[in-house]
């Protein structure tokens, strides 16, 4: 089933909810396909006005593979589209910019694996990720602090920074209380997660 397929059967579904389901059907489809090539369109006006700031680092097209590059492209694309977060689609143009000039060739799984890990962090886990760059030294989970956050929502997300790699992890200690068990880590930046914050945050310099 083609994706256009897909979201006219889903569409209908909607459509037979009681009471609602034609409204939800109307605000969602009605401007799904609009909302989605407005992201892609501003996304690649932004990249054609700052491109001018680092021409002269562009990689040559001819040192691309382009069946990789086509690749990375179809999945960013398609990631760019169902990004409805500002500050994540600033962090897409970063991607894409690096990508120009650093050329995807005999790379393609670092650079897949970069789209892969993009498409799940939260505001939260780069505010945390931005942090723990900073800070440059190994910190215990139960001092990095967020005013207004709970705490279990920091050491979720940073347990996720863990999972994809970004984060080294240690166990320092183990507590119990009235309300169970706390596990206490020493976090630090992997080598990794410096790699992925130059290409994909940090960026080029101009």
């Amino acid at each position: 089933m083609s994706k256009l397929d897909r979201d006219t059967v889903i569409n209908a579904l909607v459509q037979t909810i009681p009471y609602v389901g034609s409204p939800i059907a109307t605000l969602y489809f009605g401007h799904k396909d609009v909302r989605r090539f407005e992201r892609l369109e501003t996304f690649y006006s932004e990249i054609g006005l700052e491109i001018e700031s680092f021409k002269e680092k562009l990689a040559s097209i001819d040192n691309f593979d382009a069946a990789e590059f086509r690749a990375i492209l179809e999945e960013m694309n398609t990631q760019i589209e169902s990004e409805q977060a500002l500050s994540k689609r600033e962090l897409y143009k970063t991607y894409f910019k690096s990508t120009l000039v650093s050329p995807v060739k005999d790379n393609f799984d670092r650079r897949k694996l970069y789209l892969d890990i993009l498409k799940t962090l939260t505001p939260l886990m780069i505010k945390i990720f931005n942090l723990l760059v900073k800070h440059k030294k190994p910190i215990k989970t139960s001092h990095v602090v967020l005013s207004g956050i709970e705490p279990a929502l920091v050491f979720g997300s940073i347990k996720q920074l863990v999972i994809h790699g970004l984060f080294n992890s240690q166990l320092d200690s183990i507590s119990f209380g009235s309300n169970g068990g706390q596990m206490d880590e020493i976090i630090s930046v992997s080598e990794f997660g410096m790699q992925f914050h130059e290409f994909c945050i940090h960026g080029i310099h101009h």
